[in-house]
């Protein structure tokens, strides 16, 4: 689980440097092609890279609404936030996140990284779960804080994603 490995060490890393949170634990690790899992079940809030090139996988995080709240605060600085801006500054701190992730992450992937293109993230907030296709394969982690949980995901076919 490269890819999954990777992810899990910038997001602790992230978390703990960069947005304050102190308690930080992988408490599950899901992989499709030992399991009969075939859906990633979402949290409150998600937002998703798709990379391609080398990879063709989409990398989901999904949050606790409680844990983003926090990530929010964070970002802002104490600075206050008005209802109207509210929803725009909260896709923007979700998307920054996984963004940041992805660029800490993408050189401990497989060749280096090289030769993977990753696109914007989208936040997708109505959606429940994603279903895995016939031969793609899901590696799921959920980490946990005093904020709450986040789950980091990988969807690709079997062979692109290890």
């Amino acid at each position: 689980m490269m890819i999954l490995d990777a992810l899990i060490l910038q997001i602790k890393l992230f978390l703990s440097e960069d947005m304050e949170i102190s308690d930080i634990e992988v408490i599950e690790t899901h992989d499709s092609t030992n399991l009969e899992l075939d859906r990633l079940e979402l949290r409150d809030y998600t937002s998703m890279i798709a990379t391609g090139g080398k990879l063709n996988a989409m990398i989901v995080i999904s949050y606790d609404m409680k844990l983003l709240n926090h990530l929010v605060e964070v970002f802002m600085d104490g600075e206050e936030v008005s209802d109207e801006e509210k929803q725009e500054i909260i896709d923007s701190v979700s998307g920054e996140t996984i963004n940041t992730i992805m660029g800490l992450a993408l050189p401990q992937f497989p060749g280096r990284g090289k030769g993977v293109t990753i696109t914007p993230p989208i936040t997708v907030n109505d959606a429940t779960n994603i279903k895995k296709y016939k031969n793609s394969r899901i590696i799921s982690a959920t980490i946990q804080t005093e904020y709450g949980c986040l789950s980091i995901s990988a969807l690709g076919s079997e062979d692109s994603i290890k």
